[in-house]
């Protein structure tokens, strides 16, 4: 059995350079025929697992994945209904704002592997924004999830567009190297990251 969903950027109108549409396979067994490269594959006892503890990623495939196979003319994923509610914010919080930080710190001592850390900068502040915005249940899914909530970060175009750029060159080679100042500028712009996220925290412990 198997049922193939589609997701990503594409599915929600975000079309640009940068643009992807993900495939998720459900499948009841190991599938080694699927490229795991072009793949998300995840076994229906985990989806349903995911569904039961309110993951931010059940929530994503329920309000954005499109059926475009079906093994038995079902559509697994709408039939589970909606996952349970998101309860894990605060623990989320704490994993995104340290991983913001740790990269943010290998960035400042000039470690080699820059564009990789503002890739990693880049995926906390996406999926902090997120986490947020499903916790005040107005969930935004979009790669500027940090310009979109309220507050927004108070970051330039400029500088947040230079991570989603390292976060596309670090997981699919797509883009222009950044350069020296693009790196420098980012740098002295993350400033503005931790004050914004226990802004964010201290909304939601008000809620």
């Amino acid at each position: 059995m198997m049922h193939i969903y589609a997701f990503g950027s594409v599915c929600r109108g975000e079309v640009d350079n940068g643009s992807d549409v993900d495939l998720l396979a459900c499948v009841d067994e190991a599938a080694p025929e699927l490229d795991h490269c072009k793949y998300s594959i995840y076994r229906y006892p985990r989806l349903r697992a995911l569904w039961a503890e309110g993951n931010p990623f059940a929530w994503h495939l329920h309000l954005e994945a499109r059926l475009i196979f079906s093994g038995d003319g079902s559509d697994f994923l709408r039939e589970m209904g909606p996952p349970q509610p998101y309860v894990a914010v605060e623990s989320d919080y704490a994993k995104f704002q340290d991983l913001f930080m740790q990269s943010w710190n290998e960035l400042e001592r000039g470690a080699n592997s820059a564009t990789f850390n503002l890739s990693c900068m880049f995926l906390a502040l996406r999926n902090f924004a997120t986490c947020h915005s499903l916790a005040q249940g107005q969930p935004i899914f979009s790669r500027r999830s940090p310009l979109l909530v309220a507050p927004p970060l108070p970051m330039s175009v400029e500088d947040f567009s230079t991570l989603m750029r390292a976060r596309l060159l670090s997981t699919r080679g797509h883009g222009d190297r950044l350069t020296f100042e693009d790196i420098r500028a980012v740098l002295k712009a993350a400033a503005v990251v931790p004050p914004w996220m226990n802004t964010l925290r201290s909304l939601h412990e008000r809620v």
